[in-house]
């Protein structure tokens, strides 16, 4: 079983095997405007991105970025049919409404075709996690027919999908840290023309090495593994009125790689119970469904750990989960089958060694990109967990 543990975790800090060899590292943000296809009009963007130089020429990226755009202009027009004090917006104008975020997470390869001391040129290609919510509405109706007021419903939409990216920026070198210069992107989200950004960027270069940091290469013979037990309070991302935490269970494998004398990377296999519940709720003239969920995921989150006091120790990291099985209920009415969904997130928490071999540790996680196309909105959880080695370190 270890060499097996072994194997997998090789494959998720692979990346940070360290050498004396320093590494060049740039740091970028940009603020742009946002281009969407038509009828949507321009908005704005920020990006946030890390680059990390294994070649003077060629590097890899990791970036975020986030922005928005909306069309609030029918939101100051009249209904010519109810001019009065109290009149609502004009409905031939209303469905030009909208109001819509984007989010794109991205990973790209890094192509630097010109670089010189004050001049540098970058070309990458990639994928992003792309993230749309988007407002409009659906519906206009009359009450009364003899009466001009009217009511609107919504809509909603929340779309997550992988799509192609590329990019081409220009940085003028002002010193051998700080640069400024142009950045754009394009997005093909596969809706007719892609999403694009353009605008200006500033960037700071920097470099590491393994001894600035305090890291020896690594020892395969300090692998430490174990298992996990755990339990903790389940329930939906943006719980609605009625909503309601569950008691969920949680088990699975681990294995641990010290990097220094206080960091570590941790690995871990789990099967996690998941689900919430909602209760009926009613608001004047608004009724909230009940709804419960009883679902299954296999959980690989990778660790970084580092020890701020004897004993004590803080750690974060990603996650990737997949749905195994389960079932939802909506009014105690047994809903379709679920499709099958994955989504990745973030975990941060704390841990207290008891003993040479025995800890104790409060984690919080939280569901934060939809990787598959079904329909998903997300669950958050905080756990309290044991964790026992299988041999003394």
């Amino acid at each position: 079983m270890k060499t097996t543990l072994i194997f997998l975790f090789a494959i998720s800090v692979g990346a940070v095997a360290q050498t004396t060899e320093n590494r060049r590292f740039e740091v970028e943000t940009g603020v742009s405007t946002l281009n969407l296809p038509t009828p949507y009009r321009a908005g704005w963007h920020v990006r946030q991105q890390l680059t990390g130089y294994l070649r003077p020429r060629l590097g890899i990226a990791l970036g975020v970025g986030w922005g928005a755009s909306a069309n609030n202009d029918p939101l100051a027009t009249t209904d010519p049919a109810n001019p009065g004090l109290y009149a609502q917006p004009d409905p031939a104008q209303l469905r030009d409404f909208y109001s819509r975020q984007d989010r794109m997470t991205d990973l790209s390869l890094v192509l630097l075709p010109v670089l010189t001391k004050r001049h540098q040129l970058k070309a990458q290609v990639g994928l992003s996690v792309y993230r749309q919510r988007e407002i409009r509405v659906d519906s206009i109706f009359r009450i009364n027919p003899r009466f001009p007021n009217y009511q609107t419903t919504g809509k909603l939409t929340n779309t997550s999908r992988v799509v192609p990216m590329a990019a081409v920026g220009y940085d003028y070198r002002i010193s051998s840290r700080w640069g400024v210069g142009i950045n754009g992107v394009a997005y093909f989200t596969g809706n007719g023309a892609p999403a694009t950004t353009l605008g200006l960027r500033g960037t700071y270069r920097f470099g590491l090495s393994a001894d600035s940091l305090g890291m020896n290469p690594i020892s395969w013979n300090e692998l430490q593994a174990g298992v996990r037990l755990g339990a903790g309070l389940v329930g939906e991302n943006g719980m609605g009125p009625g909503g309601r935490y569950r008691t969920r269970f949680v088990g699975g494998l681990w294995a641990e790689l010290p990097l220094s004398l206080t960091w570590a990377v941790r690995g871990e296999i789990n099967y996690a119970q998941r689900g919430y519940r909602s209760d009926e709720v009613r608001t004047g003239t608004s009724r909230y469904l009940s709804n419960f969920a009883s679902l299954n995921y296999l959980e690989i989150p990778v660790l970084f750990r580092h020890e701020v006091a004897y004993g004590w120790h803080l750690y974060a990291g990603p996650y990737v989960a997949f749905l195994i099985n389960g079932y939802t209920e909506t009014e105690g009415v047994l809903n379709p089958p679920l499709n099958a969904n994955s989504v990745t997130g973030l975990v941060v928490g704390a841990s207290y060694a008891l003993t040479n071999r025995l800890s104790a540790d409060l984690r919080y996680q939280r569901d934060l990109i939809q990787i598959s196309s079904a329909p998903y909105g997300g669950l958050h959880s905080a756990q309290l967990g044991i964790s026992w080695a299988f041999q003394k370190p």
